[in-house]
């Protein structure tokens, strides 16, 4: 962008922001870009942003902001909008959630992977648990039936009334255990679809989508599953702004999130939105961008 294009589409952004009566701040809020940035930018000062891609991300974000026609805008002043896949090697969300230059790499210690593994172990402890019982169970109704069938058999060489009454203890029996396993089944399917995530319907505004209502198990970790098909930088935070997963994903890139049953919410910046797929325990989530490059994904949980 040429300096005196720079200088126009500042003032224009600084005007729109002053009729709406908003301040620096208030953009910085919104949008998540540094207040440093958006003075470089009403300035006209683009050489002062972090490369070209983030030129056309933080115009596009600054005249949504404040309430710009932003296709309209950016087609005026012939500002590109295709993709592009940004190096966002050193890019870096600090605690107060704004974008900065430089990534904070932090490497997980052993407690914490420990920590993330003892829900799978526990898990697994659980399955191997109920299936020790349900063998118990079948071993056990296997033993009576065959005893039922030798007490019916001796039966039959002596008395025809002793052999139709085996016959129907071990029918009372069978009716038994239909009934029983018709019951633990119905039991199995009404706690599935109480452990089952139903994320609502999701409003788009600005720059970001929200999900008010996602209905989640009580007392149970989510998983948040993130999948790119190019690079995109993509940071996890809780309710608190405490954050729980930060970095950069490359093509075809998978990572889970895990979300203690505590934390009563997420909210999801991507870099990359275009190129990126985000799921939670198994329910795929409609990001709603429209092409968006930078977005925000915001949950908050109901147990």
């Amino acid at each position: 962008m040429n300096e005196e294009r720079n200088s126009v589409i500042g003032q224009e952004l600084q005007n729109a922001r002053l009729d709406k009566g908003l301040s620096l701040d208030d953009i910085q809020q919104s949008t998540k870009i540094q207040k440093r940035y958006l003075a470089a930018i009403e300035n006209g000062q683009f050489d002062q942003l972090p490369g070209a891609f983030y030129e056309r991300a933080f115009v596009r974000q600054y005249a949504s902001a404040v309430g710009v026609d932003v296709t309209e805008f950016m087609q005026n002043h012939d500002i590109q909008t295709q993709t592009v896949e940004p190096d966002l090697s050193g890019a870096r969300v600090d605690s107060d959630n704004v974008t900065r230059a430089g990534m904070h790499q932090v490497e997980e210690s052993t407690a914490e992977k420990t920590r993330q593994m003892l829900p799978k172990i526990l898990i697994g402890v659980a399955v191997v648990a109920i299936i020790g019982i349900i063998w118990a169970l079948v071993a056990s109704f296997a033993g009576s039936a065959k005893q039922e069938n030798t007490t019916s058999s001796v039966s039959v060489t002596t008395s025809k009334v002793s052999s139709s009454a085996s016959s129907d203890a071990e029918k009372s029996s069978t009716d038994a255990s239909k009934e029983s396993a018709a019951k633990s089944s119905s039991a199995s399917s009404e706690k599935k679809d109480k452990d089952a995530v139903d994320l609502g319907a999701g409003q788009a505004t600005g720059n970001t989508v929200n999900y008010g209502t996602v209905k989640a198990p009580a007392n149970k970790e989510l998983t948040l599953n993130l999948k790119t098909t190019g690079a995109s930088w993509i940071q996890v935070s809780d309710a608190s702004g405490a954050v729980l997963w930060n970095g950069t994903l490359q093509a075809n890139g998978n990572q889970d999130v895990k979300i203690p049953a505590t934390v009563p919410g997420v909210r999801v910046s991507i870099g990359n939105a275009a190129a990126t797929a985000v799921s939670l325990d198994g329910k795929s989530v409609d990001l709603m961008a429209n092409n968006a490059t930078v977005w925000n994904l915001a949950m908050t949980f109901a147990r």
